[in-house]
This record gives structure tokens, C-alpha cells and sequence, in this order.
């Protein structure tokens, strides 16, 4: 039963590529993206609470051109829940920071 539950869910939350197109970050869950969203236009503020989570193995960081799977969350089309395939169950993360990409995953050329 389970493993059917699992498809029917892969089907419903196609996995698609994207790209961060600034400096971003995943975490564990979409709390932990409010709260680092909440300060995140005090560089200073974003930066310590950033870390802080890091170490307690709440988020990453992840750098701009960075290639993710993602698929938007369906209770919050703001998110965007990178890498569950990769590293189960993935991270959480603020789709604005990101860019779409081919389906087929191909980096681009240059």
C-alpha cells in the first residue's frame, strides 16, 4: 500500500529542475523558511540566524547557479521542496530564488 501511495504521489508533485538564481537556503521545514525570510533584508540578522541553523542541522545553504530537483508545495506555493529524490526528504526552500529549468536537467552551455 505504501508503495503505491508513493507513486500516486510522484505523479501528483512532478519533480522538475531548477536553478537558484541568488544565494538561498533549504531547510527542514517551511517555519524555519519564514522565520529566515523574515530577516533576510538584514544581511547581518539573515546571515547569523543562517548559521545558527546550519549548525543545529536545520538548513543549508545553498549557492546561486546551484542545479536542485524541486516540485512547488501544494500547501504553500511559495515553497519549493528541493532534492527529496536525492536526499530524502529534501529541503524546504523560497521558490523566488530559483529558476526553472529544462525537464530533461541538462545544464546550460557556457
Amino acid at each position: 500500500m505504501r508503495t503505491i501511495v508513493a507513486a500516486i504521489l510522484l505523479v501528483a508533485s512532478p519533480t522538475a529542475y531548477y536553478v537558484a538564481k541568488v544565494a538561498s537556503f533549504g531547510c527542514t521545514s517551511i517555519e524555519a523558511v519564514s522565520q529566515l525570510q523574515k530577516v533576510r533584508s538584514d544581511q547581518k540578522a539573515f546571515q547569523a540566524a543562517l548559521v545558527e541553523k546550519q549548525i543545529s542541522g536545520e538548513c543549508v545553504a545553498i549557492l546561486q547557479g546551484t542545479q536542485v530537483q524541486g516540485s512547488i508545495e501544494t500547501s504553500n506555493r511559495s515553497i519549493l521542496r528541493v532534492n527529496a529524490q536525492v536526499e530524502p526528504p529534501g529541503y524546504e526552500a523560497p521558490l523566488d530564488d530559483f529558476e526553472l529549468k529544462a525537464a530533461d536537467g541538462k545544464p546550460s552551455s557556457g
